[in-house]
């Protein structure tokens, strides 16, 4: 008998950046991916640096960008946080909210807060970096209302590719240096 995959699960309110998966996803250092709606009705999808905002998340960008752009037309947003390695290694959340445009002073503290989750003190301080990271000058804080999340990594598939070691390494765009 085959096993299926997975179902996903559906969270609700408050307690879905408290849930298990939810949490683990939001404490790693990953690139969630941040959906809005175009004019068009179309969607904007867009990789960003995130942090936890406690009952929020938090995403630093700039104040000109299509993405601030659509969420003053429209405050509905969709992040995706998700954790893929080789094989069947996949686990992640597709979380619905509404954003809040963070300006002015009281975005400064959360812009660096952000930005400290993805640089050790000697990147950040560096001046293209600094010149480069300048640009961010809001806060997006998602607050979410909904989320689907899925988990195989502990799934009789992922235990049979993990075992034969016949999942296929993730290629990345161009050559990366190991360590950074």
């Amino acid at each position: 008998m085959s096993e299926a995959p997975t179902p996903s699960r559906t969270l609700r309110g408050d307690g879905i950046l408290r849930d298990p998966l939810v949490r683990e996803l939001v404490d790693a250092r990953l690139i969630a991916v941040l959906s809005t709606l175009e004019p068009d009705g179309s969607i904007h999808a867009i990789p960003l640096w995130y942090a936890d905002g406690g009952d929020a998340l938090l995403f630093a960008t700039g104040s000109k960008s299509r993405k601030v752009r659509n969420l003053t037309r429209d405050p509905r947003a969709t992040v995706t946080l998700h954790d893929s390695r080789p094989g069947m290694e996949i686990c992640g959340a597709s979380i619905r909210g509404t954003v809040e445009i963070v300006e002015g002073e009281a975005a400064l503290p959360l812009i660096e807060q952000v930005h400290r989750q993805y640089l050790a003190a000697g990147g950040i301080e560096l001046p293209e970096v600094v010149d480069f990271l300048a640009f961010d000058d809001v806060v997006l804080r998602i607050h979410p209302e909904s989320a689907v999340t899925w988990d195989e990594r502990r799934s009789a598939a992922a235990d049979a590719v993990r075992r034969t070691g016949t999942g296929l390494e993730l290629v990345p765009t161009s050559a990366r240096p190991a360590h950074f």
